[in-house]
């Protein structure tokens, strides 16, 4: 069956500290509503906010509380040092593989430095460990392009586990699956996701199954479900008109599953009360 990740919010305490039993409480939420895994320090998890050490302490806490849970951690940083320790030591916690950003800030070398980068973390690491590769352009400003996987795959075939494509074109997450059938395929787009799963996608990564993981259960499992697939999409957009952080954490905290405040720069909903409301009205696969 396809698969299910959440990219897990972060739960925060009073002091905008990493709450550990927070976390294990969220984590048997979406256990019990069917999730296969959660990604910790993802976009949705803020890991680019957090330090190596804050974010190896959360991925620790994943790993430790996973029960039968997968856990993919996100890995990337903009220094290939910290890339290399952080999965170094994520996938020795115990975490199943790296999700790896690429480098962003220095683009002048393009395609040729993207693949270089990723050729010195495969060094770097023991054999055998698994890296998904994170193309998300609307954040990133950088595509993982076929000929930057090509590359990677004729260099370290047995590194490349995957991509997560955060894309919005349905058409290339079908093109991903077509062109490399021996890669794990994840969308990362609640919208189109049962067309990515009809399309031959190993499953998905989201951000809304922090707060509709039922519905996301059952159009993975029945993507033919289109009434579901268009709350999911309503679900989606709704997220994003204040934030997608802010929102799906305001709305866990009115759901009564406490997980704080996002981490500076980005702001709390303005109005979690109203965040919640809106989000029930939305429909009843929601939850």
């Amino acid at each position: 069956m396809p698969e299910l990740h959440a990219a897990i919010v972060t739960p925060l305490n009073a002091n905008q500290q990493f709450d550990a039993p927070a976390m294990a409480t969220l984590m048997r939420h979406l256990e019990a509503r069917g999730l296969d895994g959660v990604v910790p320090c993802g976009t949705t998890g803020e890991g680019p906010s957090f330090s190596v050490s804050e974010r190896l302490a959360i991925i620790s806490t994943c790993v430790q509380q996973r029960g039968k849970l997968g856990i993919i951690a996100g890995t990337g940083c903009q220094s290939l040092a910290d890339t290399i320790a952080l999965t170094s030591a994520a996938l020795a916690a115990g975490a199943d593989a790296a999700l790896v950003l690429p480098p962003f800030f220095y683009k002048q070398s393009g395609e040729a430095g993207v693949i270089a980068w990723y050729r010195q973390l495969c060094d770097a690491l023991p054999l055998g460990s698994k890296i998904i590769l994170y193309h998300i352009p609307p954040m990133t400003g950088v595509a993982i392009t076929p000929a930057i996987i090509d590359a990677l795959m004729q260099s370290h075939p047995s590194y490349i586990y995957g991509i997560k494509d955060s894309g919005v074109n349905a058409a290339h997450t079908a093109m991903l699956v077509a062109n490399y059938p021996t890669l794990k395929i994840y969308t990362g787009n609640a919208p189109i996701l049962a067309q990515a799963i009809n399309d031959g996608a190993t499953g998905s990564i989201l951000a809304i199954a922090n707060i509709a993981p039922q519905a996301l259960r059952q159009l993975t499992d029945n993507p033919s479900r289109a009434d579901i697939q268009a709350q999911v999409a309503s679900v989606d957009g709704y997220v994003r008109k204040v934030g997608a952080v802010a929102t799906i954490k305001a709305i866990l905290n009115q759901a009564g599953v406490a997980v704080g405040l996002p981490l500076a720069p980005q702001l709390a909903h303005p109005d979690g009360a109203q965040a919640y409301a809106e989000f029930q009205a939305i429909g009843e696969y929601t939850g």
